[in-house]
């Protein structure tokens, strides 16, 4: 799981919206900087992200579930509320332990990194809901958004 995840926020090693010192903390690279034995962050993290995004799914299309609510404007609030959940977890996370230097000494990274692993945790985020809201079957379980997607194909 932390090998997807890393690809996942790493983009493939396309282009890594942060250092790649950040990226081997989040790996999980001990203190002392022998071995990945810390805390594995991407998959916390990755994971985090799929639960908020399903949440935040099934809260506009299964527990709102009103026809009042049902158009593209609460859609897109639910969205905006999901991607800042999801960029403040993979914000902090790095950032507090940038703050308390708790990360091995030989890495390099700083408070723009932090940012940029944020964006991308929320770019994936919102990738993720929309390719959530764009398939049918999850979506015809509910009875008045189950027409309520971001584009009409």
């Amino acid at each position: 799981m932390k090998e997807f995840f890393a690809g996942l926020y790493e983009w493939w090693g396309i282009n890594p919206l942060y250092a790649t010192d950040l990226g081997e903390h989040l790996q999980g690279l001990d203190i002392i900087c022998e071995d990945y034995v810390a805390t594995p962050w991407y998959t916390y993290i990755g994971t985090s992200m799929i639960l908020v995004t399903i949440l935040s799914y099934a809260f506009q299309y299964h527990i709102i579930d009103s026809n009042r609510y049902s158009g593209r404007p609460h859609l897109i609030i639910t969205s905006i509320t999901s991607i800042v959940i999801n960029f403040l977890i993979a914000f902090s996370i790095p950032f507090n332990a940038l703050q308390n230097n708790n990360y091995c000494g030989e890495l390099n990274f700083n408070t723009a990194d932090c940012i940029g692993f944020g964006i991308s945790n929320a770019i994936w985020s919102f990738i993720l809901l929309v390719i959530i809201t764009s398939l049918p079957w999850p979506r015809s379980k509910s009875v008045n958004c189950s027409h309520t997607i971001f584009w009409k194909p």
